[in-house]
């Protein structure tokens, strides 16, 4: 039962170790299905017949994406959504109480600080998947830098660098918000099918209706966010 445990625990890092590497989720499958093969026939334990996971994964040259080929494909749009939705997030509370939308200087800093940790994520990016405590952290910091900037908004015209009517940046970044939804879930449907990974014998995927759904759904995370952030400021004003 141990040495279940084990094996389970190190095939589920030797996985992440390789979608880390971009490697197409068909050669996944194909190591995956060649090593519990392969300690049928031994009764060895993954660790004492390939080593660790990691070091397993460097050894392996298997067919993957370009690396950082994601920070085209998903990091960018993925910005340019969260901006979006930022903007929004401050535009329609002035919308709605009828008022002219007031920026500070220190208020669009902590603004963007969640723009800024998602810009630099291609840095951090290995730790975030392996460390779950990198995420909890870079979580935090958002969303302090959420509540420092409702603190730092100017209440008055005079104390804001910009005044600006907010009715057009309501529009302007509701549109954007739905386009980038939009272009992500038509790439969700048009993705190459390696992306799964694959049991060979069995011509079995492990990426199934739940997972497509999430999926899905996260493409269109901003607008919801972005409804329910309206659906919050007419119930406070």
């Amino acid at each position: 039962m141990m040495q279940q445990t084990s094996d389970r625990k190190w095939f589920d890092e030797l996985t992440l170790e390789l979608r880390i590497r971009q490697v197409h989720g068909t050669a996944i499958g194909d190591t995956l299905a060649s090593v519990r093969e392969l300690l049928r026939d031994t009764g060895q334990s993954a660790e004492e017949a390939f080593g660790p996971a990691r070091e397993y994964a460097d050894s392996l040259d298997l067919p993957a994406e370009p690396k950082h080929d994601w920070v085209r494909k998903s990091l960018w749009p993925a910005l340019l959504g969260l901006l979006a939705f930022l903007l929004f997030s401050q535009a329609i509370i002035s919308l709605v109480r009828a008022e002219q939308m007031l920026v500070s200087p220190a208020q669009l800093a902590l603004l963007l600080t969640p723009a800024v940790l998602i810009l630099l994520l291609p840095l951090y990016i290995d730790a975030l998947m392996r460390h779950v405590w990198v995420l909890i952290t870079l979580g935090v910091i958002a969303s302090l830098a959420g509540v420092l900037s409702a603190v730092v908004a100017p209440t008055a015209p005079a104390e804001a660098w910009l005044a600006v009517n907010p009715f057009p940046w309501v529009i302007g970044s509701a549109l954007v918000m739905i386009a980038q939804s939009t272009v992500s879930t038509i790439r969700t449907f048009h993705s190459a099918s390696d992306d799964d990974i694959i049991d060979p014998l069995a011509r079995s995927t492990s990426s199934g209706t739940g997972a497509k759904v999430f999926v899905h759904v996260t493409n269109w995370l901003f607008p919801i966010f972005a409804l329910a952030m309206l659906g919050l400021a007419l119930a406070l004003n």
